[in-house]
């Protein structure tokens, strides 16, 4: 009998429809996320001539940028579960010698061990059905000495940009069913005690999680991005689930709309955000 991906269901979710949004409007949220990657790659401290390992790639800049970093004697990897997500990122990379994508589990995948200089991910580390089974695997495949940089979410109380559009939603459509304690999603990682006992229990003591507050800058106006609320998201997928209509669809858009405004500043949308940086030294 075949093995059975335990990610099956993550690797087809970003297949299908949420993946393809995401590709048609990467150049928003990469918008919306320059700083959290400008943040990582700082952090990461990237040199020339080092094999890097990105994980959770998406649509390819933070791959990019890494290889610009590492120079043309370096050599990065984009690996990302969803294929269709892969097909922009090779087109965008184009030309780029030291560059390559790789449609992968990272909880899974064999990965050449000691490979790697440095592995970075910029929120791509929060979906694995079992985290201390995927940054086991993950270090394996860096040298001794390397390091791992991931950018994760805090929770989503603390992040507007996923509860204002999430209670608008609810406050027209009725409540949801909260997502189990540490379930695979966006915040999968936000509990900072819970995130340090999977690296500990995948053999790796030697990390630091940094709460890091930060203003997120997504184009256009609380407008556009209460329209965007219904492209992909907490309200998006609230309004799939409970069946609403045009007028449920027009209410929520209004209603982000009206939340954003609160951080509007004269430089454009600031929505504050707060993250965890997590550094392993391997």
């Amino acid at each position: 009998m075949a093995e059975t991906n335990p990610n099956q269901d993550m690797a087809d979710f970003w297949s299908k429809t949420p993946g393809i949004t995401w590709s048609e409007n990467d150049h928003i949220l990469d918008a919306t996320l320059a700083p959290v990657l400008d943040h990582l790659l700082e952090n990461a401290q990237l040199r020339d001539e080092e094999r890097v390992l990105d994980i959770g790639c998406g649509t390819g800049l933070s791959t990019i940028r890494a290889s610009e970093a590492v120079g043309p004697a370096g050599f990065v990897t984009g690996a990302d579960i969803a294929a269709q997500m892969l097909v922009k990122a090779r087109k965008q990379a184009v030309g780029r010698a030291n560059v390559e994508f790789l449609c992968a589990d990272a909880q899974l995948h064999a990965f050449q061990k000691a490979a790697f200089d440095a592995v970075i991910s910029r929120f791509g580390v929060m979906f694995f059905s079992d985290p201390v089974a995927a940054f086991a695997n993950i270090a394996r495949a860096v040298k001794p000495g390397g390091r791992m940089v991931f950018m994760t979410w805090a929770s989503a109380a603390e992040n507007p940009w996923f509860s204002l559009p999430r209670d608008v939603a609810v406050a027209r459509l009725g409540p949801v069913d909260p997502p189990p304690p540490h379930a695979p999603g966006p915040m999968g990682l936000a509990d900072v005690e819970y995130t340090h006992d999977g690296f500990a229990k995948a053999g790796l003591n030697n990390v630091t999680i940094t709460r890091l507050p930060m203003d997120l800058p997504p184009p256009g106006t609380a407008r556009d991005m209460g329209a965007f609320a219904l492209t992909i998201g907490p309200a998006s997928r609230i309004l799939a689930d409970k069946d609403g209509n045009e007028a449920d669809a027009a209410a929520i858009i209004e209603g982000v709309t009206d939340a954003y405004r609160a951080y509007e500043t004269d430089a454009g949308l600031r929505i504050p955000a707060v993250l965890n940086r997590i550094d392993v030294r391997v």
